[in-house]
């Protein structure tokens, strides 16, 4: 549940109270029109509106330039509050009515099928689901959720407030930060994809020694593959969100607070700076080095190391604005090709094919 004053008290940087009473309580968040006598609700819209005020939901959060539209006199809400950005708005008070934890404790604290290595440490208030391992020497934060079928190996460690979904593999000597989620069926830690080839043209496996380092406040979506280091570490750096289906390869440094969009692929030894934003289904390719404040177009590919900050787009990369023009010229190639066989024939020289 959430009491309004519990926001006027921990969000005022984020949420103004408007008016109303403050001893209002809401107990889920809905769209408008499904909202209902006990719902937080968002708007964005005037339209919205109308539809909230009958039905009279608990705790108003108004986006702040239509706030103008409630009438002093307003009654038809419990209580009102106005947000600059309603995302942000959503991001600091969802969070006091995700029941995400509540997936875990209906198996009580630590389930009986639950296997925990003897010189395994587990922190305080740890939820341990149906059949996860926890290896030797691992180390479990406190407060952490551990689900079903989750693997932690041998000295592994999972950092306070951390969650790990039902089928997560951390894989040995691996570490993540406080307070991660990482969502079903991702691999952290496996081998990274490095062999020799010798006179016989066998592959050979190159052994992974290194390690996997995630920070603080990462979440990395399902399905996602980040392998160990050949050596030493691959790095996501804190705040960092990985979106499903992204792969990482080995020694790659992915810089703090970047966002990473579905269908990600990158290759080894690339490190890419601060706050990186991609669209879906782009590639980078090894051994590059990527500036901060970089930010790519959906399904672009990166070859070379790019050196300044700015939005990039297409194969080849170039700058957002000359990656428009040229998408836009190759829907022109045939009429362009007709004209120019139209030229050659004028001039009485061979078109080409």
């Amino acid at each position: 549940m959430l009491n309004a004053r519990t926001i006027q008290a921990l969000h005022p940087d984020v949420c103004t109270y408007l008016r109303g009473n403050l001893d209002a309580v809401a107990d889920d968040c809905r769209a408008p029109e499904d909202a209902g006598p006990g719902s937080l609700v968002f708007v964005t819209d005037v339209s919205q509106l109308d539809a909230v005020r009958q039905r009279r939901a608990a705790i108003l959060i108004v986006q702040q330039d239509i706030a103008g539209r409630l009438a002093p006199e307003e009654t038809a809400f419990g209580c009102c509050f106005t947000v600059s950005s309603v995302p942000m708005g959503m991001a600091v008070l969802l969070r006091h009515l995700d029941r995400k934890r509540e997936r875990f404790t209906q198996w009580g604290e630590h389930h009986p099928t639950a296997v925990v290595h003897p010189d395994a440490v587990v922190g305080a208030g740890v939820l341990l689901g149906p059949y996860c391992v926890i290896g030797a020497r691992a180390t479990i934060g406190d407060n952490c959720c551990i689900g079903s079928h989750a693997v932690v190996e041998n000295d592994a460690h999972i950092g306070a407030g951390t969650t790990l979904h039902p089928h997560v593999f951390v894989g040995a000597g691996c570490e993540l930060g406080r307070d991660c989620e990482v969502h079903p069926h991702t691999s952290i830690g496996s081998d990274g994809f490095g062999y020799a080839v010798g006179a016989d043209r066998r592959p050979r496996k190159v052994p992974h020694l290194g390690n996997v380092q995630i920070g603080d406040e990462v979440e990395i979506g399902s399905n996602c593959a980040i392998d160990r280091a050949k050596l030493s570490s691959t790095y996501i750096r804190s705040g960092a969100k990985l979106d499903n289906i992204c792969h990482i390869a080995h020694n790659c440094d992915l810089g703090e607070d970047g966002f990473y969009t579905a269908g990600f692929m990158m290759a080894g030894s690339t490190t890419i700076g601060r706050r990186f934003m991609t669209g879906g289904n782009s590639v980078v390719s090894a051994h590059l080095t990527l500036a901060d404040d970089v930010a790519l177009a959906g399904r672009s590919t990166v070859t070379s190391d790019v050196p300044e900050a700015g939005h990039y787009a297409g194969y080849p990369l170039q700058p957002i604005k000359e990656a428009m023009h040229t998408l836009a010229a190759l829907g022109q190639l045939s009429r362009m090709r007709k004209n120019l066989n139209r030229v050659l024939r004028h001039l009485q020289l061979p078109e080409k094919p």
